[in-house]
């Protein structure tokens, strides 16, 4: 970590390099991602071997049963197995061995039929097998490159809210475990309304984008940067005591105020950060630490770090109900009846929504719903709120229950949202929600 820090412009060959353009992270990071999906190596030579090995008993087994069965769709397995996990090139390859396999054996069988139609019918079988292959192949691609944009944001290349969510949740159980420490830190910019005034909005998403670029240059392989929205950005650093995370917070801060300097930008960033030492699980709670301590540094004069160390989590008293800034969601603490579709016995339980957004919703049960399940939620008593239908993402095991992270399949309007979020009395709504 002691490396002088390259000009930004010198990163587009590291691993650290982030594209700016979405469709620029579409066509620059193909390449790249297909090493990522398909097997290589000693891994990806075995499963060559083994694909012609399958070739081999597949043509022996066609032969043997003779010419009035056929055995044209079992050649379809090794070529689907190696396209799907070893790639374009060794489904082409596995594709030839059918193809000759296929012929060879009509051969052996003494087919009446002329050279010129066998070499016709073989030409028209490879050309099936590869489109087969190529077909498999680009769809392992895609399904891998949707689901990694799924969980980053498409601009800066950094992880999404509902992934550092996640990744914290994960990180806290690995530290409890472990007795090691977690540090989180939350970081916002400064003036940078003046970057977009002054010079448009792309190139207030090239100083964020420079921002991602100098953090991950200067964070592990196992830590994480995520984009919480706007100009904020969240940092985990997983097993990292206070002085390894001051260090790298301080090389972060002044690199990139060293880049914004290089472009006459009066752009810097504020950062709040807190190291746990025996972190809680209560991941909201730890984010609101470290957002506080982020507007501490803005009111102490911007441009610096405040940290601190907590050794465990916030009573229940002190937990005020704010909003979750990296998804949206209003924290309504709603009391509501859930009834699971996935279940032969629609059996009516009582539920607390934590907090909802016009796309999902957080949903406290005693029990754990399976995933993918769909749940409807309706209002204890008629107010004017709709029933929502959502289904379960995942879940987390909770003091009492376990919590349910749901989105909903439509998107509701302001209007519907509000029923549910607004604090109405006991008198209008009769406690409805």
């Amino acid at each position: 970590m002691g490396l002088a820090m390259p000009d930004l412009a010198m990163l587009t060959g590291t691993s650290a390099q982030l594209r700016i353009e979405p469709r620029r992270l579409l066509e620059r990071e193909r390449v790249a991602l297909a090493r990522q999906v398909f097997l290589a190596g000693w891994s990806g030579l075995a499963l060559a071997l083994g694909g012609f090995s399958l070739v081999a008993v597949i043509g022996v087994f066609d032969y043997l049963t003779g010419p009035q069965l056929s055995f044209a769709i079992f050649y379809l397995a090794p070529i689907a197995l190696g396209a799907w996990w070893g790639g374009f090139a060794q489904g082409i390859l596995l594709s030839m061995a059918c193809a000759l396999s296929w012929q060879f054996v009509e051969i052996a069988e003494g087919s009446t039929i002329g050279p010129v139609i066998q070499l016709w019918n073989g030409i028209a079988r490879f050309g099936i097998f590869i489109v087969t292959s190529s077909l498999l192949s680009r769809l392992r691609v895609s399904l891998f490159l949707e689901k990694k944009l799924a969980r980053s944001d498409p601009l800066t290349g950094a992880a999404n809210g509902r992934t550092f969510y996640e990744s914290v949740s994960l990180t806290v159980e690995h530290s409890l475990r472990a007795d090691r420490p977690v540090t989180l830190a939350y970081l916002d910019l400064d003036h940078f309304k003046w970057v977009n005034d002054n010079h448009g909005h792309a190139a207030g998403d090239q100083v964020l984008c420079d921002l991602a670029q100098v953090i991950q240059y200067n964070i592990r392989a196992v830590d994480l940067l995520a984009r919480l929205g706007g100009d904020e950005f969240a940092l985990l650093l997983a097993d990292c005591g206070e002085d390894d995370a001051r260090a790298t917070l301080d090389r972060i801060r002044e690199r990139f105020v060293q880049e914004m300097v290089k472009k006459k930008w009066p752009v810097s960033v504020s950062i709040g950060a807190v190291t746990f030492a025996n972190p809680g699980r209560d991941v909201d709670a730890m984010v609101r630490q470290v957002d506080e301590l982020m507007y501490r540094a803005k009111k102490a004069g911007k441009n610096r770090i405040v940290h601190a160390s907590a050794c465990g989590e916030e009573s229940a008293a002190d937990k005020p109900k704010v909003e979750r800034r990296a998804t949206a969601r209003v924290l309504c603490d709603r009391v509501a009846r859930v009834r699971s579709k996935d279940e032969r016995e629609c059996l009516d339980e009582f539920a607390r929504m934590r907090d909802i957004s016009a796309s999902g919703l957080c949903l406290f049960l005693e029990r754990k719903m399976p995933e993918s399940t769909l749940l409807a939620i309706e209002p204890l008593h008629e107010c004017g709120a709709v029933t929502l239908v959502v289904r379960v993402m995942w879940a987390v095991e909770e003091s009492g229950g376990w919590l349910h992270e749901c989105v909903l399949p439509n998107r509701l309007t302001g209007e519907e949202l509000q029923f549910w979020i607004q604090e109405q009395s006991a008198e209008s709504c009769h406690d409805c929600v």
